[in-house]
């Protein structure tokens, strides 16, 4: 029995779901193919009508990924799908995720392959992660956007540091003298009630 790995697939983007439903589709000509197809998606805000709706939107564009453990029979599969691009790897099979990957895949987005809306603060410019998957998050945060509520991480996807947009809400920014006043004043009202 061959060990189940995580492999991905790249393709146009803006294809990516055409390309999963005809992975389903010819699936029937390879049922050993692969045990799960998908797309990671993250859920974001967007206004529609005035009114903040969630939304999912592709987490790793132009990438399909695969959990099989037959490689073989999914490089059949895939060369039997016209708007297939290309397996990421050689000639000899597609190549699987490294750990940390497939890791980063299963604990951020879980089993609905979803990761799902996080919330924060600011103190300063350092954000601290109150609520979501992102609360334990130890990787670099290159951007927030707290009007369109995103982040943009950056994480190794590949061999090559790739950045990723994931849904987090700042729900507040708190100013460091501010913070520190607060704190100042806290001890001296203990100090005197005590």
């Amino acid at each position: 029995m061959n060990k189940v790995m995580w492999y991905a697939v790249w393709v146009r983007s803006g294809q990516e779901n055409r390309v999963l439903e005809l992975c389903k589709t010819f699936r029937h000509y390879h049922p050993d193919a692969y045990e799960e197809c998908f797309i990671p998606t993250y859920e974001k805000y967007r206004k529609v009508k005035g009114q903040p709706t969630k939304q999912l939107a592709h987490l790793l564009p132009g990438y399909l990924f695969f959990v099989s453990d037959h490689p073989q029979e999914l490089q059949k599969l895939l060369k039997r799908i016209p708007e297939f691009a290309k397996t990421l790897g050689d000639d000899d099979g597609a190549i699987s995720l490294y750990q940390e990957e497939v890791e980063f895949l299963q604990r951020y987005t879980g089993d609905e392959r979803i990761l799902k809306m996080s919330e924060g603060y600011l103190v300063g410019s350092e954000l601290v992660v109150t609520d979501g998957p992102l609360k334990d998050y130890q990787g670099k945060v290159m951007k927030i956007d707290r009007h369109k509520r995103t982040a943009v991480l950056e994480l190794e996807f590949l061999g090559r540091k790739t950045k990723v947009t994931v849904g987090l809400e700042v729900v507040r920014k708190f100013d460091c003298k501010c913070l520190w006043r607060q704190d100042r004043n806290e001890k001296y009202l203990s100090e005197k009630s005590g």
